[in-house]
């Protein structure tokens, strides 16, 4: 089968497969997805009452009621039915937004992973096949159309090509399935290198999960399962202070580092713990996890902690690496960190308004050589504030680069 989204983009959907998009596209969902969700709403909204009032007058209450309900607070429990119907008004709404197959992949994957954060794999898969059964059909005025409409798909309806391109991005991100499936069940697979990146990005970076959706997205996982076991979490109150820490044991419990059994509510906030916010604890869980020999996926618990000094914290420049000389392999090396590489500088950003610009010289002149060129490090400067802005994860973890850099 093959069938394209014609007005939705150039998204063409052949064999199954999405075409310009491969096995290893992200499945880890975006936990400030639904934030995405709201303004997309909030932006159609003018189309959205539109469509609802039309099918409130073709005497569809029920649907639009439903989608009513889930523009309203796409956070809250409601039904697919409900969220498939907005969902397939703002994908009609928002084709002059969406130019080609990257655009559209994104618009989908936006309310995708809202789903599976908020609600689960079994919501996202029922969404899926309910948008499959409404359509939104232009305006036709010779029909007294004045506006675009809902209507439900009539029994053995072909399936339109905007509603098979969510039904096909589902079955990407959570597995293969049969045609007709209800539910979409995710494959074994193995835990990754590239998911092992992404978990410590995510203790770097700062990302938080809800509990509920941790334990859907990470604990209950067969590939991220395992290797979220041999990790310490911590739970971060609304202002992003550590409130505790803990272990998943083999029954997905979560436990302190004394063994207590951790209550978590599903609304709380969890994220990988780095080091630097176990404090007092962190020789605790260095002993628990050398007794009982948990290798741990990548540098966590060992990882070193590097402060500022005074004189950094209350400066815009690092002095302590100035003139230190580096390898050109290794500069490459930091693109997979973030930073941005040119012939003189090194940029990373942290936030909306502040830069790290580390200057080279005599500076990059095309690449890998047999015996690497050194550069030598004119200065380190941090522009929008001084060092005391970033937060200590953040200065710990720039320190930590840039000396694996100067090694």
């Amino acid at each position: 089968m093959e069938v394209r989204a014609a007005g939705h983009g150039d998204l063409s959907v052949s064999g199954g497969k999405i075409s310009g998009m491969t096995d290893e596209e992200r499945r880890w969902a975006d936990p400030h997805a639904t934030e995405a969700v709201r303004k997309l709403l909030r932006r159609h909204r003018r189309a959205v009452e539109t469509v609802l009032t039309a099918a409130r007058v073709d005497g569809l209450d029920q649907l639009a009621d439903a989608a009513a309900g889930y523009v309203a607070a796409p956070e809250r429990a409601g039904t697919a039915t409900g969220a498939a119907v907005a969902f397939a008004i703002a994908q009609y709404a928002a084709v002059a937004y969406r130019t080609g197959v990257r655009r559209e992949q994104e618009f989908i994957d936006r309310f995708i992973d809202s789903w599976l954060v908020e609600f689960g794999h079994a919501f996202t898969t029922e969404v899926a096949e309910a948008r499959c059964g409404v359509r939104v059909e232009e305006p036709d005025p010779r029909a007294g159309r004045m506006t675009a409409w809902l209507r439900v798909a009539e029994p053995g309806e072909e399936v339109e090509p905007a509603a098979e391109a969510l039904r096909v991005r589902v079955r990407e991100r959570l597995g293969s399935a049969s045609e007709g499936a209800a539910r979409i069940a995710l494959e074994p697979k193995s835990v990754t290198t590239d998911q092992i990146r992404r978990l410590e990005a995510a203790m770097v970076d700062g990302r938080r999960w809800r509990a509920a959706a941790h334990r859907r997205l990470v604990l209950e996982d067969p590939a991220l399962g395992p290797a979220a076991r041999l990790l310490v979490w911590a739970v971060f109150d609304a202002r992003g202070e550590v409130t505790g820490a803990f272990r998943v044991d083999e029954d997905r419990v979560p436990r302190t580092v004394e063994g207590e059994p951790v209550e978590l509510a599903d609304q709380a906030l969890v994220g990988v713990a780095h080091p630097i916010q176990l404090g007092e604890t962190l020789p605790a869980w260095r002993d628990l996890f050398d007794d009982n020999r948990l290798r741990q996926p990548f540098e966590q618990l060992q990882r070193p902690i590097n402060l500022l000094t005074t004189e950094d914290a209350e400066s815009n420049r690092l002095s302590r690496f100035s003139d230190r000389s580096i390898r050109t392999d290794r500069v490459f090396g930091l693109q997979q960190l973030g930073w941005q590489v040119s012939r003189e500088v090194l940029t990373r950003r942290f936030g909306p308004v502040r830069e790290v610009i580390v200057t080279l010289d005599p500076g990059l002149e095309g690449g890998f050589r047999d015996e690497p060129e050194l550069q030598r490090v004119l200065s380190v400067e941090l522009r929008g504030g001084t060092f005391d802005a970033l937060d200590a994860v953040t200065a710990s973890e720039l320190i930590r680069q840039l000396e694996r850099l100067a090694a």
